[in-house]
């Protein structure tokens, strides 16, 4: 009887520290009238292209991710849309809140917050949001968000 709840207790053990073991690391917390703005840095990324980033998360209801050649945002409201950030002059013929989305007020402090991040870091070649004028809109989930599928950062 020992022995099984020695062995319940290991595998508890074992799994809380895999849990905790993460490559997010917390590197700025703000509050705002928004809500609360927090900073992650993540490195060793499962991902071919990319192999670090940093995530802006507002609030558990909107993520900005950070890559070396784009910026995203996805908010939990549309969670099957991607937002791209998108530069220059947007196009008249797609001048349409179902195509672009302009910059908004929070939009502008996380990017700006995000700016003065990169610059702590010295991550020089990762991309910068001067120049932006909106979000491009783009839809990832045709069918609707998976029911199982937890709400994270793109």
């Amino acid at each position: 009887m020992k022995s099984v709840q020695i062995k319940i207790l290991i595998i508890i053990l074992i799994s809380l520290i895999v849990s905790c073991s993460t490559n997010k690391r917390l590197i700025k917390r703000e509050k705002t009238e928004f809500g609360t703005i927090k900073y992650y840095v993540q490195t060793e990324l499962n991902n071919n292209q990319h192999q670090k980033r940093i995530v802006a998360k507002v609030d558990n209801s909107v993520y900005y991710s950070f890559y070396s050649d784009e910026i995203f945002k996805h908010t939990k409201q549309n969670k099957e849309l991607i937002y791209r950030l998108f530069y220059g002059e947007i196009p008249e013929e797609m001048n349409d809140p179902k195509y672009y989305q302009k910059l908004s007020e929070l939009d502008l402090k996380v990017l700006s917050g995000s700016d003065r991040i990169l610059d702590s870091l010295n991550w020089e070649n990762f991309k910068n949001w001067k120049g932006a004028s909106a979000f491009e809109i783009e839809v990832a989930y045709y069918h609707g968000f998976p029911k199982n599928e937890k709400f994270e950062p793109y």
